[in-house]
């Protein structure tokens, strides 16, 4: 048979009796005739040896496999290396992932129960949690004799599960849940990371994530926002896995729910995600990704899953949910006028990714040499939630959390995916940035409220300068040696974790003490007649109730007061310094300071006869 150039192709037996010319060590015959030769030759291939600079004849495991092949070469061969090699990676990005749930868990409870609840919110949801594990009001609780509507039941449900065993909702198991929602955050944004890229990027983004000082901060809270921060990164997951094609359905259906489950922790600023992957939808894919979201199917998961909780709020007579909720606190909160500039109040609280924000700067432009699909899907998701997030007339450094996640995404590729050369420059300038920092720590010095998070004693201020510092150089070293990105980012992430766990150790008591309504509580209390009802002008913290197990009515016009001191005394009335000064001159003389204290910036007087 002639083939192509003139090569005569002859014929093989399939296992011949004798031994093939490919089993012959170091020459590997060909299988015909060259230019028309009509004798059979072998060719010789050389090579040149590795480390040498002469030609050797290859040796019998070089090159192609034999022509013939023996019995034992068509046996089956067990797993071969890259198996293993692929086992390995996964259970590696496992151990990872692991080590890093349990470390994060033990830095983020770390400040339960020895950190006050003096935010009024956090308070309450203390207070409504208190409800259903003491009192069993579990459906519509109240706060000062007062249904709450204003958000849905979920987070201080699940705040009160996690307070049954223990009988009693206190400022030790009230974080809880937020303790669980931020780690569940840390293995969405794995989960996601894994999905688009790999592994590695998976576990840089849960580092990141892990180690920003906001994120952690926020961690042991008692807000909603955390919660939400959780079903947000898990809905963008499930968003992104409806894009295969086996999966959609079902992908489809964990994304509603997960916007279910945001919208029952927070209210209608979870169906963000349903713009945000609109927005994504359309951007990348067109009208025909809008019509792979299954809109109505969805709107119907969400209604069904809100029936629950919703039905109880509309029912209820003690007050008009739509007039009063829905109207005057959802849009009326959202659509009021900004007090001060938008764009300069978006900067100062992304502000709060730092440091790692430094990073999104030359990963922003990496991005415009570089196209991603799934990079891109993500910067739509995150620009829509920023420009919903800016239309807010009230703007907290709260709301803006759910981008956590996101942004720790893109830091994270970029240290496993961007060039080395443009790495190890951006790790170059973080490393001046935490020596700048370092030296601020050491000699620096911030008199307002917030110096109580800053290390305080010698040893604490060298500790946390020092980690920040040397995990900064190790990741520049990292890179700088050959390593790769996601070994810089943990050195890196490891000197902010042990910042963070110094922080975690320490500033509870300094908190504790620039806020001590425990403290001060607990001796007002002790004043207070068993009957007798608790007034407070002109801000009642709902601190109060909390840690003196005793409703607080609040005084609301300076007009009641002054009526209110001008007879004798018929409860305890709580007053701050100031105002007690200006009043004095018109209270009946039975009135008197019974006890007083002093909370964060302001002394409180206890007044009775």
């Amino acid at each position: 048979m002639q083939g192509r150039r003139g090569h005569g192709l002859q014929r093989e037996a399939v296992d011949p009796s004798e031994p093939g010319r490919g089993d012959q060590p170091g020459v590997h015959a060909l299988q015909g005739r060259r230019r028309g030769c009509a004798c059979p030759h072998r060719d010789l291939r050389r090579a040149r040896a590795q480390g040498r600079g002469r030609l050797r004849l290859e040796g019998p495991d070089d090159g192609p496999a034999p022509s013939n092949p023996r019995a034992e070469d068509r046996r089956a061969r067990p797993a071969g290396r890259g198996h293993l090699t692929a086992a390995w990676a996964s259970r590696r990005a496992g151990l990872w992932l692991a080590a890093l749930l349990l470390a994060s868990a033990v830095v983020f409870a770390l400040p339960l129960g020895r950190r006050p609840l003096s935010n009024q919110d956090e308070a309450r949801y203390g207070l409504l949690a208190r409800e259903a594990v003491e009192h069993g009001r579990w459906i519509l609780p109240g706060v000062r004799d007062e249904v709450y509507l204003n958000k849905p039941p979920l987070y201080f449900w699940v705040v009160a599960v996690f307070a049954l065993p223990f009988g009693a909702v206190t400022d030790a198991t009230a974080p809880i849940a937020s303790v669980l929602s931020a780690l569940m955050g840390l293995l969405g944004v794995f989960a996601v990371g894994r999905r688009l890229w790999d592994d590695d990027t998976g576990l840089a983004a849960a580092v990141v994530l892990a180690t920003s000082p906001f994120y952690f901060f926020m961690a042991h809270q008692v807000l909603t926002d955390m919660m939400l921060t959780a079903w947000m990164t898990w809905a963008l997951y499930f968003y992104l896995a409806s894009l295969d094609e086996g999966a959609r359905r079902g992908a489809l259906v964990g994304f509603y729910l997960c916007a279910a489950g945001g919208l029952a922790a927070k209210g209608p600023a979870a169906l963000m995600v349903l713009v945000a992957a609109i927005a994504a939808s359309l951007a990348t894919d067109g009208a025909q990704g809008l019509k792979r979201l299954r809109l109505p199917m969805g709107l119907g998961i969400l209604a069904l899953t809100a029936l629950p909780w919703l039905l109880p709020y509309l029912l209820q007579r003690e007050k008009s949910y739509g007039r009063a909720v829905v109207m005057a606190d959802y849009l009326g909160w959202y659509f009021k006028s900004a007090v001060g500039s938008r764009l300069q109040a978006i900067a100062g609280h992304l502000l709060r990714f730092l440091p790692w924000g430094a990073f999104l700067i030359p990963a922003a432009w990496w991005w415009t040499r570089s196209r991603d699909v799934g990079r891109r899907r993500v910067l739509v998701w995150a620009a829509t939630l920023i420009v919903l997030l800016s239309l807010s007339g009230e703007q907290r450094a709260r709301y803006f959390l759910p981008l956590w996640p996101v942004l720790a995404l893109f830091v994270g590729q970029f240290f496993t995916r961007a060039p080395a050369r443009l790495v190890a420059w951006a790790s170059g300038a973080y490393l001046l940035v935490m020596m700048g920092a370092g030296a601020f720590l050491l000699w620096g010095g911030v008199s307002d409220p917030d110096a109580v998070f800053l290390p305080a004693a010698p040893w604490e201020r060298w500790l946390v300068a020092g980690a920040l510092v040397i995990g900064a150089a190790l990741g520049l070293w990292q890179l700088l040696r050959g390593g790769n990105g996601f070994a810089a980012a943990t050195w890196m992430a490891a000197g902010l974790g042990i910042a963070l766990a110094v922080t975690a150790v320490e500033y509870p008591a300094r908190f504790a003490q620039a806020n001590d309504y425990r403290g001060v509580a607990q001796r007002f209390v002790s004043r207070l007649d068993a009957g007798a009802p608790l007034l407070s002008y002109p801000d009642a913290n709902l601190a109060w109730d909390f840690y003196m197990r005793h409703p607080v009515r609040e005084v609301r016009s300076d007009a009641e007061v002054k009526s209110l001191l001008a007879s004798t005394p018929g409860a305890r009335l709580m007053l701050r310094e100031e105002d007690w000064t200006r009043l004095r001159a018109v209270a009946h003389p039975t009135w008197r300071v019974l006890d007083e204290g002093t909370v964060g910036r302001r002394h409180f007087v206890l007044l009775g006869d």
